[in-house]
């Protein structure tokens, strides 16, 4: 193979990628956004961000089954930590949204109406 071809190829692949060569294409952002991005973004707001009919998101039902697996229906008490450790075994966000969520439900009928 001639040098000249050499660094063409070199150019267009990356073989940072574990390994794997993986060809660089040039695209208009919006070919990206359109082919990438939408599916994904359908994806997040169907399945999580939109609430269901009884007004619960995935995470506010994740974290009142938590509560309920630790016996907490009939008015124990413990630790709002203990019960966002126990919730992160189910849910893939941090600790932080699980908090906020806690608080959020903790507030009523607010915690349906705001986002």
């Amino acid at each position: 193979m001639s040098r000249k071809k050499r660094e063409e190829k070199s150019k267009n692949t990356n073989e940072n990628v574990v390994g794997l060569q993986a060809e660089i294409l040039e695209q208009p952002i919006t070919e990206t956004l359109e082919v990438n991005y939408m599916p994904y973004a359908m994806s997040v707001i169907v399945s999580r961000a939109i609430p269901e009919i009884d007004g619960f998101k995935p995470s506010h039902r994740k974290l009142l089954y938590t509560m309920f697996k630790m016996g907490l229906l009939t008015g124990g008490r413990t630790k709002s930590a203990n019960i966002v450790g126990q919730t992160m075994r189910l849910n893939p966000h941090g600790d932080a949204a699980i908090y906020e969520t806690m608080v959020r439900l903790s507030k009523g009928y607010e915690a349906l109406l705001t986002p």
